[in-house]
């Protein structure tokens, strides 16, 4: 699996064998928020490191989500300033 790709349903990491296609690896995944995934209306999925079947899954790409936070903290700031 190359850089960016999606996995497919039944893949696997060469190194460790674990199922790449499950919540821990989604780009929607977040400890922090309720039901540890950031999109509405998604489905309870018990374990998060097994395989699952959303069809919302996208695999997570480490660029692009430390962007999204970056631009998340500096909004926030911005906001900040403001609220007093």
């Amino acid at each position: 699996m190359g850089y960016g790709a999606q996995p497919r349903l039944r893949e696997v990491c060469e190194g460790c064998g674990k199922t790449l296609h499950c919540c821990k690896n989604c780009h929607h995944f977040d400890h922090a928020v309720s039901r540890e995934c950031t999109l509405d209306g998604t489905e309870w999925i018990g374990p998060r490191d097994v395989q699952n079947y959303c069809e919302d899954f996208a695999m997570t790409d480490s660029v692009r989500k430390a962007a999204e936070e970056k631009v998340s903290r500096a909004q926030s700031a911005f906001h900040s300033l403001w609220e007093k």
